[in-house]
């Protein structure tokens, strides 16, 4: 077996050269043998360093057809950030064609080993229905991956549970538990729960109509690049901010 310090040891040399090689360099052209050779040793850790080096771009061409096999390997190694790679590489096409189906299939195999980002992913798959069937969407499935990442305390799984409650998505409408999530994403920054959590104070949807926190959350949400809250300011004759206020009690 390798041992971890010697392997990170080269792993960091390699990089550390090729930041400062020029392309087309002969030593940039071994990139691949010299940490495959290491690779080749079935390091899971190996293989992925080799993924990320072509899927950044370090000191080479950024190169996703490579990146996707290294990553591919390590992630049949049980590597969990590299299946997380490969699904946001499939989910978004990065290099390749988008395929929801194999994005489904490796941020699977990452959430089922606790991967907080890869739920989050899940969630959006299901929720949009994609790659799960034409016109295909499960709320039950996407509920449940967006709680397990809300776990986390992932802010935009905070606010897709908000907005399911807030609508009625897969769930009885149920305006209370839609501005605890809200609230959550808000405080952590999330400027599309800080305008609908706004909102529900501004209409008294489900609570005590307060204008004084609609201001306070519909500011926030400006500051943030929400559009929306912008027109609300508008309308009620309210001061944008380009700084940070004062967040009001919950």
């Amino acid at each position: 077996m390798v041992k971890t310090i010697p392997f990170l040891m080269v792993v960091l040399l390699v990089v550390g050269n090729c930041l400062y090689a020029k392309k087309g360099d002969g030593f940039i052209q071994s990139v691949d043998s010299k940490v495959e050779k290491l690779a080749q040793k079935e390091q899971k850790n190996a293989l992925f360093t080799l993924g990320q080096i072509y899927y950044l771009g370090m000191g080479t061409d950024t190169d996703y057809k490579k990146a996707i096999e290294y990553f591919t390997k390590a992630a049949k190694k049980g590597h969990v950030e590299a299946a997380f790679k490969l699904g946001h590489i499939y989910y978004n096409g990065l290099g390749t064609h988008k395929d929801y189906h194999k994005a489904r299939y490796w941020f699977q195999e990452a959430a089922d080993r606790g991967d907080p980002k890869s739920m989050l992913y899940l969630g959006l798959i299901y929720y949009g229905g994609k790659g799960v069937g034409k016109n295909y969407i499960d709320y039950g499935k996407a509920l449940y991956w967006f709680t397990e990442a809300s776990k986390h305390g992932y802010p935009q799984a905070e606010y897709r549970l908000g907005m399911m409650f807030f609508k009625g998505e897969g769930v009885e409408r149920n305006v209370v538990k839609a501005r605890e999530f809200f609230e959550k994403a808000a405080l952590q920054g999330h400027a599309d729960a800080q305008f609908y959590l706004g909102q529900i104070y501004l209409t008294g949807d489900g609570v005590k109509k307060d204008l004084k926190k609609a201001k306070h959350w519909m500011q926030l949400a400006c500051m943030n690049g929400n559009a929306s809250a912008k027109k609300v300011l508008d309308t009620y004759g309210w001061k944008t901010i380009h700084k940070k206020v004062s967040l009001p009690e919950p």
